[in-house]
C-alpha cells in the first residue's frame, strides 16, 4: 500500500519564530520527499526476487527503506506536535514529566540541551514512552535509523539542517528555542495517554479483586489534598515520587494502585512498580468508579 503525504495540521503562518517559508519547505521537500522515496523503494522490493538478489543489494534497499520509513514517521510526529503555545499542558502530563525527570523544567533542560548538542550535524531528539517499565525518556538519534526498541515516540525535534537553515542559518540553538515555544502539548498528552493505556490494559483489576492486596492511593498530590475520602485501608503515596518509595514496598504482597478515574496516573504507576519487581495492578475506574458503584469509603485523614 502506498503511503500518502499528510497535510500540515496547523496554519504554517501562525507559528512564533518559525517562518511559513521554512515550514512549507520542510514539509513539501523533506517530509514529502521521504514519503515518495519510501513508496519507490517498496515498489522495487515488491517485485524483487529476494532469493536471487545479491546480499549487498538487499542490505542497501532495506537500509534505505528503514531510513525513509523512520523519516516519514518522525516528520509526521514533528509537525503533529507543533501549533501550540509551548507551555500549556494537562496536569497529568506535567505529573508524568515530574515523575520521570524530577520536574518539567528538568525535562526541558535535557531536551533542549540534546537538541543543541546535535547542531552542526544531524539527527533527532525524541521524547518517548517505554512500555516495558512505564517511563519516559529523552532519546538521542544521530539519524533516521536510530530508534529505542519498543518505545513509543511522543514528541520529535528535527535537528537536520533543513529544519532550520532558512530562518536561522547556523544558529541552531535559536531554532530549538523557537520549536519549544510552539509545542502543542495537547497532542503530546494524547499520544502519551494512548501509549500508557495500550501498555497497561492487561493489568487492570476489577473492584471485586481488591481483596487483601496492598491498596495504594496514587492520586496527584493536588487532588489528594482536596479530597475528603479514600478507599478503606488505602495508603497515599505521591505518584511523582514513585522511584523513591517503590523499593520500600513489600515484594511478597500484591499491590493495587488507584487514581481518580483509572486513567494514565494509576496505570503508569502500576507499570513502574512492575518494572521494580512488584506484582502491581491498577484499579479500573479509580476511586470515581468505586464510589459510583456504591462501595464504601472512609475519611481521608492523613497519609499513612
Amino acid at each position: 500500500m502506498q503511503s500518502r503525504v499528510l497535510d500540515l495540521p496547523f496554519d504554517p503562518g501562525a507559528l512564533r519564530g518559525l517562518s511559513e517559508k521554512l515550514v512549507r519547505s520542510h514539509h513539501e521537500n523533506n517530509y514529502a520527499g521521504a514519503v515518495k522515496r519510501l513508496n519507490a523503494i517498496r515498489g522495487v522490493l515488491a517485485n524483487a526476487s529476494f532469493a536471487s538478489t545479491p546480499g549487498f543489494e538487499l542490505n542497501g534497499f532495506k537500509r534505505e527503506e528503514l531510513i525513509a520509513a523512520n523519516s516519514m514517521v518522525l516528520h509526521e510526529l514533528y509537525f503533529a506536535c507543533l501549533g501550540g503555545d509551548g507551555h500549556s499542558m494537562a496536569p497529568a502530563m506535567a505529573l508524568a514529566l515530574r515523575a520521570n525527570f524530577g520536574n518539567v523544567e528538568r525535562w526541558r533542560e535535557q531536551f533542549v540541551a540534546l537538541g543543541k548538542a546535535l547542531s552542526g550535524g544531524s539527527g533527532w531528539v525524541v521524547l518517548a514512552f517505554q512500555p516495558r517499565d512505564g517511563t519516559l525518556v529523552n532519546q538521542w538519534a544521530a539519524d533516521h535509523a536510530h530508534a529505542l526498541a519498543g518505545a513509543v515516540p511522543l514528541l520529535a525535534l528535527d535537528m537536520y539542517e533543513h529544519s532550520y537553515h532558512l530562518d536561522f542559518g547556523a544558529a541552531a540553538g535559536a531554532y530549538v528555542e523557537a520549536f519549544m515555544d510552539n509545542i502543542d502539548w495537547a497532542q503530546v498528552y494524547s499520544r502519551y495517554q494512548l501509549a500508557v493505556h495500550g501498555a497497561s490494559e492487561p493489568l487492570g483489576a476489577a473492584q471485586d479483586e481488591v481483596g487483601d492486596a496492598l491498596l495504594l492511593d496514587t492520586r496527584r498530590a493536588e487532588i489528594f489534598e482536596q479530597a475528603q475520602t479514600r478507599l478503606p485501608g488505602a495508603r497515599w503515596l505521591d505518584p511523582a515520587a514513585v522511584d523513591h518509595w517503590a523499593a520500600e514496598l513489600p515484594a511478597t504482597r500484591s499491590v493495587i494502585v488507584y487514581c481518580v478515574y483509572g486513567h494514565e496516573v494509576g496505570r503508569a504507576t502500576a507499570l513502574r512498580l512492575r518494572a521494580a519487581g512488584l506484582n502491581a495492578r491498577f484499579l479500573r475506574g479509580g476511586i470515581d468508579g468505586w464510589q459510583a458503584a456504591g462501595r464504601p469509603l472512609e475519611p481521608k485523614g492523613g497519609a499513612l
